[in-house]
């Protein structure tokens, strides 16, 4: 495991969503990345809610959330002008799945470069499983992102990921190629999901993309090297392909559910409230 931490902060500047709402979910990623996903991908890194965009060290790397994008194709991974990684959120009714599947990102591959190369995905038409090698962008959550893939840390959906197993030659008994196990042999990809390529001889992308249960092949065309990383380039093209689809956004903002601020850490708080009623009565004892 990398000696040196990756540092995530995440803030909220939606009216929607308080730091009442973020410290719960902040708590939860942090389990996550530290007894889940960091011990499998070798990172050691940190999650921690902050008030306001003022309030986070320079060191650490924002996941943002906001109740207005404007365009949703804006979304996503970003790097700010000094080539350091941030992402934007929508405040919907899942965004803390949406942060959970950035804030892994992130740590993952921060600079959105990170490649693997392997044979091309078995999902793929013939005119693409002729190439001999393809290159694997790291994408670690949008493989498995189907709601239906997530799990529950501290009573808060977070989202599932890949293991470094994914991108193995062969498919092996006893091997997880994802943290929940819901996939089943390197390269696959599951309903709602998408994986990203390139052929290196050509220079062109693509993207393996399934819905309805039926994988489909999404030609991205040629990346532009010298300008905004692969990452930034392909969320942006997955994105704007997508966005029919209402890609990674709720049905309706966050802002006209019944829950409007409560929504991801409602659960958590309710389990809380007996111990801390316990804690309380404990602590005046102390005091008398």
């Amino acid at each position: 495991m990398s000696l040196l931490p990756r540092h995530v902060a995440v803030v909220s500047e939606s009216k929607s969503v308080s730091a009442d709402d973020l410290s719960p979910v902040a708590a939860a990623l942090q389990k996550q990345v530290s007894r889940d996903f960091g011990p499998i991908w070798g990172v050691n890194g940190t999650v921690d809610s902050f008030a306001r965009l003022e309030d986070v060290p320079v060191d650490y790397w924002p996941v943002i959330l906001e109740d207005d994008i404007k365009d949703p194709t804006a979304a996503g991974y970003h790097t700010d002008k000094n080539g350091q990684p941030f992402s934007l959120v929508l405040a919907d009714e899942g965004w803390a799945l949406t942060t959970s599947h950035e804030t892994l990102e992130m740590l993952a591959d921060p600079f959105g470069n990170r490649t693997v190369a392997g044979s091309p995905p078995q999902q793929a038409p013939p005119s693409i499983r002729k190439l001999k090698r393809v290159l694997y962008l790291v994408e670690v959550c949008d493989p498995c992102e189907d709601e239906s893939c997530s799990y529950s840390v501290n009573g808060v959906t977070l989202s599932d990921f890949i293991t470094p197993h994914y991108y193995d030659p062969t498919e092996q008994t006893s091997v997880r190629y994802s943290f929940r196990g819901k996939i089943k042999s390197p390269h696959q990809v599951l309903n709602n999901g998408y994986i990203s390529f390139g052929d290196p001889i050509s220079g062109n992308w693509y993207q393996i993309e399934v819905a309805s249960n039926k994988a489909s092949l999404v030609n991205l065309g040629k990346l532009d090297a010298t300008g905004k990383s692969l990452r930034e380039q392909i969320d942006l093209k997955t994105r704007q392909n997508r966005k029919s689809q209402g890609y990674r956004i709720k049905s309706k903002p966050l802002a006209m559910t019944a829950k409007a601020g409560a929504a991801a850490g409602n659960s958590l708080r309710q389990s809380g409230e007996g111990r801390a009623k316990m804690l309380h009565e404990v602590i005046k004892t102390l005091k008398a």
